[in-house]
């Protein structure tokens, strides 16, 4: 990543539970809150991801970076490719 790119990262369920929360402790179905950070933007929670994605295709678009996704802190973010 640049500093030019986006980052989606998922960082909580719709209850408020942490990502990293053990299964047992999240109640089913579970609609996930992602976190959109940017150089020169101030990070957002949002729900849905197509709202998070459409946040991040706006700063992509602005700065000319690439969108990243991250299902879970901690992990590797990986270039986000929509499936057509």
């Amino acid at each position: 990543m640049t500093v030019r790119d986006v980052l989606i990262t998922r960082v909580h369920d719709a209850q408020g539970v942490p990502v990293s929360a053990p299964p047992s402790a999240m109640p089913e179905p579970v609609e996930p809150l992602w976190a959109v950070s940017a150089e020169g933007h101030q990070s957002l929670t949002v729900h849905p991801f197509t709202e998070a994605l459409d946040v991040a295709l706006t700063w992509a678009g602005e700065s000319g970076g690439e969108i990243y996704r991250r299902d879970r802190p901690g992990d590797a973010a990986a270039l986000y490719k929509a499936a057509w």
